[in-house]
C-alpha cells in the first residue's frame, strides 16, 4: 500500500505479467468516472510518447468495470529532486529538457482558441482570500491588482494558444531515467492555455528557492523562463502578457498552509516581489 485516501481511492505497488506496476483502486463512483477520463488521456498521449526521449507513463489495464487502473511503475529520479543534487551549471543545462517534454506533449493538440481570461482572475482572487500569512497577503494583494490590469489588456486579444495540457506540471511529475523524461500523474489533463503548465512548473521551482541562474524574470528563474519561451517559440505578446498572466494565477492560487515553515514563506515573498517588479514594466 502506497497511499489510502479514505472513501476515494487506494494506491498500491505490485506487478502485472512480471512488470512492476502501480494499481489504483476506486473507492467511490466519482473516482471511477475520473479513472475513465484519465485512462483516455493516458492512452492518447502514450500513442506518440511510448518511445524516444520524451515519454508518458504507460497505461497497462483498466479493469473491474473501471474500478482498477494499472499503470507502469516508473523508475527514475523526480526532476526537482535531481536539480537539488546538482551544481548550478548542470541544473541550467537540464531545465530546457523539461520545456521540450511539455512542448512534445502539447504539440498534437495545440490550437488558437478564444481568450478566457475571466476564470483565472476569479480563481486567483478567491484563493487570495484564504491567504493567512501576512507578508504574502500584503504583496499578493498588489499582484492581484496587476493581474486585473493584465486582464484588461487581454480584452484586446481575441485568441491565445491552448492544448491538452498536463494540468499539474510541477517538476516532480517528471521522472528522469537515463536519457529519458517520463511524465506522470496526467489525471488533470484538459484543454487549457499552454502558459498555465509553464507557469505551474516555474513557480513551483521558485516557491522552493530553486533559482539556479540567480536571476529572475516575472518572479521565476530567468533562464528557466527563457527555456519555455524558446521551446514553444512564444511571441513577444505571449512572453510578456499571456505567460505572466498565468504566473500571476499560479502565484496566487497556491495558498501556503498556515503552518508552513518560515523559509518557504520567504521564498514565496521573494517570488512575489520579483514578479511585481517586472509587472510594473508591463502595466
Amino acid at each position: 500500500m502506497l497511499r489510502l485516501v479514505t472513501g476515494r481511492r487506494a494506491i498500491l505497488a505490485g506487478s502485472i505479467k512480471g512488470q512492476p506496476a502501480i494499481f489504483r483502486l476506486s473507492l467511490h463512483p466519482d473516482e471511477t468516472v475520473a479513472f475513465a477520463a484519465e485512462w483516455r488521456e493516458l492512452t492518447r498521449a502514450h500513442a506518440y510518447m511510448a518511445k524516444g526521449a520524451y515519454r508518458s507513463v504507460a497505461p497497462f489495464a483498466l479493469a473491474a468495470d473501471g474500478q482498477v487502473m494499472v499503470l507502469e511503475q516508473v523508475e527514475g529520479t523526480p526532476f526537482l529532486d535531481l536539480l537539488w543534487s546538482m551544481e548550478a551549471a548542470p541544473r541550467l543545462a537540464l531545465i530546457p529538457s523539461a520545456a521540450a517534454w511539455l512542448q512534445h506533449y502539447t504539440k498534437p493538440t495545440a490550437a488558437l482558441t478564444p481568450v478566457n481570461r475571466g476564470p483565472w482572475r476569479k480563481w486567483a482572487e478567491e484563493a487570495l482570500a484564504r491567504q493567512t500569512h501576512a507578508p504574502l497577503l500584503a504583496i499578493e494583494t498588489r499582484i492581484l491588482q496587476k493581474m486585473k490590469k493584465l486582464s484588461r489588456l487581454l480584452r484586446d486579444h481575441d485568441e491565445w494558444r491552448t492544448a491538452i495540457c498536463h494540468g499539474d506540471f510541477h517538476p516532480n511529475n517528471l521522472m528522469v531515467a537515463d536519457d529519458r523524461l517520463i511524465g506522470i500523474d496526467l489525471g488533470g489533463s484538459n484543454r487549457t492555455p499552454i502558459y498555465k503548465d509553464m507557469a505551474r512548473f516555474l513557480t513551483h521551482m521558485a516557491r522552493r528557492g530553486m533559482v539556479p541562474s540567480g536571476q529572475r524574470r516575472f518572479g521565476v528563474d530567468a533562464v528557466a523562463y527563457d527555456a519555455f519561451v524558446q521551446a514553444f517559440d512564444l511571441t513577444q505578446t505571449e512572453a510578456t502578457l499571456h505567460l505572466p498572466y498565468l504566473i500571476c494565477y499560479e502565484t496566487l492560487v497556491r495558498v501556503e498552509h498556515p503552518d508552513m515553515p518560515s523559509a518557504r514563506i520567504k521564498h514565496g515573498v521573494a517570488l512575489a516581489e520579483a514578479l511585481l517588479k517586472d509587472l510594473r514594466q508591463v502595466v
